[in-house]
């Protein structure tokens, strides 16, 4: 009976569990350390995602500006104007370049030009050694509100026979990204293609050389591009937000003579 007392005065005196106060100043912690630990983690999410889109940019645009070098390092120009010819693009979005306002730079969406390939360069389907290329950015109808950089490129007898008649402009005329045949798709989400003169103007009206400038845009930019392409403020704070631009310049090749049409 004695021990019983004893138990029984000792658990009178053992205090069980916690008060109100100590589990709200846990709970209160906790909660703090938790919204740290979502923070923390939401940033690097979002770090990594930034990442990605940049390296996604820029894969498409330096594909696009390396095909573009390789072509104009094999041009073939002369003195005829037609063999390399920049022709001025729907500019659908004011880029962030406060060169883009100065009109000493000639800038462009559609370049077109004459190149001859060392054998062991040559497309498998290339009908001789002179080929025409063109670079230009559009888009096609199942590319709704998103622009591309699209890859033209002739061949053969239908080049000399346009060289010879002086129809190089009505060649180049045949681009279109609803053309399979002639036009492939090189670069997704690119939003322009810009082209500027450098040096001094040689025979024809040609440069010394040219800067090359491509815009691009990720893939989540441009699927909210096309789900409202009518929502002209909207895509153009979104292009302006996300854009990346990627330049290289090229050195033209030694300006050869002409026995053809202009």
């Amino acid at each position: 009976m004695k021990a019983l007392t004893t138990i029984a005065n000792s658990l009178r005196g053992f205090r069980a569990g916690f008060t109100l106060l100590e589990v709200m100043v846990s709970m209160v912690v906790l909660s703090i350390l938790l919204l740290l630990l979502i923070g923390m983690t939401d940033g690097a999410s979002r770090l990594w995602r930034d990442g990605e889109h940049r390296r996604e940019s820029l894969r498409e645009a330096i594909a696009g500006l390396q095909m573009i070098s390789d072509d104009l390092h094999s041009a073939v120009v002369t003195s005829n104007p037609a063999t390399l010819l920049i022709e001025p693009g729907d500019q659908r979005h004011e880029l962030p370049d406060e060169a883009s306002t100065d009109p000493s730079r000639q800038e462009g969406a559609k370049l077109f030009f004459l190149v001859s390939h060392s054998p062991d360069h040559r497309e498998v389907d290339a009908r001789g050694d002179l080929c025409a290329v063109g670079y230009f950015v559009g888009r096609s109808s199942e590319t709704n509100g998103v622009d591309h950089l699209y890859r033209f490129h002739a061949s053969g007898k239908e080049v000399m026979e346009a060289l010879v008649k002086g129809t190089l402009r009505e060649l180049y005329a045949q681009a279109s990204p609803s053309d399979p045949r002639s036009t492939e798709l090189l670069a997704k989400n690119i939003v322009s293609l810009n082209v500027s003169p450098i040096g001094k103007t040689l025979p024809g009206g040609h440069p010394e050389a040219l800067s090359v400038s491509i815009s691009a845009i990720n893939s989540d930019t441009a699927r909210l591009l096309s789900s409202d392409p009518a929502s002209k403020q909207r895509n153009d704070r979104l292009i302006l937000r996300h854009l990346q631009q990627f330049s290289t310049i090229v050195r033209l090749p030694p300006l050869r003579e002409s026995s053809t049409g202009s």
